[in-house]
């Protein structure tokens, strides 16, 4: 076996056929959820790593593997496509995340499947090689021309149009998944859930998943502190900037933090994530998107942008750096005990301000 056969061979262990889950609540009562093992997958997070994944009897999503190649999925694949879901969700329109391990690298919702495709590829063309690309709508043949000459690991729709598989047909490794259920799952507070299981070392973490309280831009629009969200800089935003502000929220939450997600015009212009401090996030998302400029891409200029952070500015410095790139427009948690500074610096620059009252940390 070669170094490069190891990327393509499955990993063989010994897997139970199902997990039976028994919730024992303090008054006594009981819930039991039952997981089946449902996917084969080719190995764990590495080669060496054995791992199966298991869905929920009742579960929501659906994904068919109509296409494969490289021995399968690995579990890294199959949790991109899941965080893919968890942006994905919020939009009607047609939009699409491309994931890379477990982050959106470009996130596009547009009037179009090809549009959105372009945009979110382009956000970060160099990280986005070898991702998984998902789409909340069907294919056409356009879109699938526009995936040809990019190498991608695995493409995921609810369906594809005539003609889309024989162009995919061409791709040996390309893994091709049909997908539903995305229009169904819980996004807002009070949706119904499933507790999130995560484990490590012999210990279990039961989590509800993170729901958002903000619907839709007219959450927005509220200038009263004592009702958050509510916009707490001297200038307003616009209606451009609400709509914004609104998707690149609901972007951020999937982002490993520290995460910053850069928006402008219904697409992603930038994404700085998994940093331990929430300016380097800032300057990562903006110095990567100057980096990126230096190749034709598109309209990617700051000048405009909405910034979203999914935790709160604890000093001013992140917003004169937003202020310097140009940046017009902040939604963050709030809650720093400088956010009276951060609000001066906001509004020194023109910039509107909103604090959502709620943070969307993760740290998958």
């Amino acid at each position: 076996m070669t170094l490069r056969d190891i990327y393509r061979t499955r990993a063989e262990g010994k897997h139970p056929k199902s997990i039976r889950v028994i919730l024992v609540f303090d008054d006594g009562s009981k819930t039991i959820i039952e997981y089946e093992r449902d996917y084969p997958l080719r190995y764990g997070t590495n080669p060496h790593q054995p791992s199966a994944e298991y869905s929920f009897k009742e579960a929501i999503l659906t994904l068919q593997e109509i296409k494969t190649g490289k021995s399968g999925m690995s579990q890294t694949n199959r949790e991109d496509l899941l965080h893919a879901f968890s942006i994905l969700k919020y939009f009607s329109n047609p939009a699409c995340a491309v994931m890379k391990h477990l982050n959106p690298s470009g996130v596009a919702v547009k009037e179009t499947g090809q549009d959105a495709f372009i945009h979110a590829w382009n956000c970060d063309y160099q990280a986005a090689f070898g991702g998984v690309v998902v789409f909340n709508k069907p294919i056409n043949i356009d879109t699938a021309h526009a995936t040809e000459d990019k190498y991608i690991e695995v493409i995921a729709a609810p369906e594809f149009d005539d003609g889309v598989l024989n162009v995919f047909e061409k791709k040996k490794d390309l893994r091709v998944i049909k997908i539903s259920g995305i229009d169904s799952l819980p996004k807002f507070v009070g949706d119904e859930t499933v507790p999130n299981i995560k484990g490590y070392e012999g210990r279990l973490f039961l989590e509800t998943p993170y729901l958002t309280k903000i619907r839709s831009i007219d959450d927005l629009r509220n200038r009263d502190m004592g009702k958050l969200p509510a916009i707490v800089s001297e200038r307003e935003p616009n209606e451009q900037e609400l709509n914004d502000m609104l998707n690149a929220w609901y972007v951020c939450a999937a982002v490993r933090s520290n995460g910053i997600v850069l928006w402008k015009n219904g697409y992603s212009v930038g994404i700085g994530t998994g940093q331990q401090d929430r300016v380097t996030a800032v300057r990562q998302a903006i110095e990567k998107n100057k980096f990126l400029n230096e190749k034709e891409r598109g309209d990617y200029n700051l000048d405009g942008a909405v910034i979203a952070s999914d935790g709160l500015f604890p000093f001013p410095d992140s917003i004169e750096a937003c202020g310097e790139a140009k940046i017009s427009t902040v939604i963050q948690p709030g809650g720093s005990v400088k956010d009276g500074d951060v609000i001066k610096t906001a509004n020194k620059y023109k910039m509107s301000m909103v604090f959502t009252g709620e943070r969307c940390f993760s740290h998958h």
